[in-house]
């Protein structure tokens, strides 16, 4: 096994001399920002395997001024839908050997936000994904930042990634439509900023069926005893034999309610959730609800960002901007 003399650790040059081409060669084929030949990417990924060599990030972050790391700046990291994104980034990230740093944002405290974007960037990343978030608080992102917008309305990022809340909404009380009922409620959680909501979705449903749209029952995040609260409201009218509820959580809490003052489910009324958590399985009757696919955003919204990464570190043109929509289904 090739190895400079008085090391243990394998260094960039010992991989270019059991290869046999020259550091900058064996550089590019780790950076990735300059085409090198299919013979000596197989002749480096050979040696690098051989001699067990790991690149060093604090050795490639001098070099490039940078380091090999992107950035995730986040409002609500506890969520569900944020760690699952989360876990596409790394795993996305992991395969081009890139470390994921995860920045937690208080949306109410605008100038904790700005001083939590700065901390960031101290790192010096090679690129950054924003989920959906006031977007005041990245204002102070360079101008040349390789950037994507995970989420948010159409249009809020020249790179971005949207899950399709408001086509899941639509398809879900579709679905229950198709099964007979005249009108689905709806208990959904606050909309926020953006128009790509499952709320909007509901009313599209209604609005194309010709369905005048009941006022919907908007209760706060995570506050499950109002959603009861809501289910025993619904339960004690007559009309209400369809709900759409705007997540799983909300949806069997709601059931409770209902429960509590006597409807049966799915007997009396009908109701589907949004997510499709594990644990709407283990729920009587089990929940139907629709599945987003939150790993494939974060590992689209990755390979979307390392793409402009490549191209500023080559100094080419930034790809053309996209956006990229990710289907979910009902099940």
């Amino acid at each position: 096994m090739a190895r400079s003399a008085g090391r243990t650790r394998p260094v960039i040059k010992d991989v270019a001399k059991l290869a046999g081409v020259s550091a900058p060669t064996v550089s590019r084929y780790l950076n990735g920002t300059v085409n090198v030949t299919e013979d000596k990417r197989e002749r480096i990924a050979k040696a690098i395997k051989e001699l067990g060599y790991e690149p060093s990030i604090v050795a490639r972050a001098l070099s490039n001024r940078e380091m090999d790391s992107v950035v995730v700046f986040a409002a609500n990291p506890s969520a569900f839908s944020t760690s699952e994104t989360n876990h596409g980034v790394e795993a996305a990230a992991r395969k081009r050997r890139f470390l994921l740093n995860i920045v937690s944002l208080d949306e109410s405290d605008m100038d904790s936000v700005k001083a939590r974007v700065r901390m960031g960037l101290s790192i010096r990343p090679a690129g950054v994904i924003v989920y959906e978030y006031d977007r005041a608080g990245i204002a102070a992102l360079p101008k040349d930042m390789p950037m994507v917008v995970v989420g948010g309305s159409f249009g809020d990022g020249e790179y971005q990634v949207i899950n399709a809340e408001r086509d899941g909404g639509r398809w879900m009380t579709m679905h229950l439509l198709d099964l007979g009922h005249r009108t689905v409620f709806h208990v959904g959680r606050p909309e926020g900023p953006t128009d790509n909501t499952r709320t909007n979705g509901w009313r599209d449903a209604l609005k194309e069926r010709g369905v005048t749209a009941p006022d919907p029952i908007i209760v706060p995040d995570d506050d499950l005893e109002e959603s009861v609260k809501a289910g025993r409201t619904l339960g004690r009218r007559g009309d209400v034999t369809a709900i759409f509820a705007g997540n799983d959580e909300t949806a069997i809490a709601v059931i409770r309610g209902l429960r509590e003052v006597g409807r049966r489910v799915p007997a009396d009324v009908s109701v589907v959730g949004f997510d499709d958590r594990n644990f709407g399985a283990m729920w009587n009757p089990a929940l139907t609800s629709y599945t987003q696919n939150f790993l494939d955003m974060g590992e689209r919204s990755f390979r979307m960002l390392f793409e402009q990464i490549q191209a500023k570190r080559a100094g080419d043109d930034a790809p053309p901007s996209q956006v990229e929509v990710v289907q979910g289904k009902p099940c």
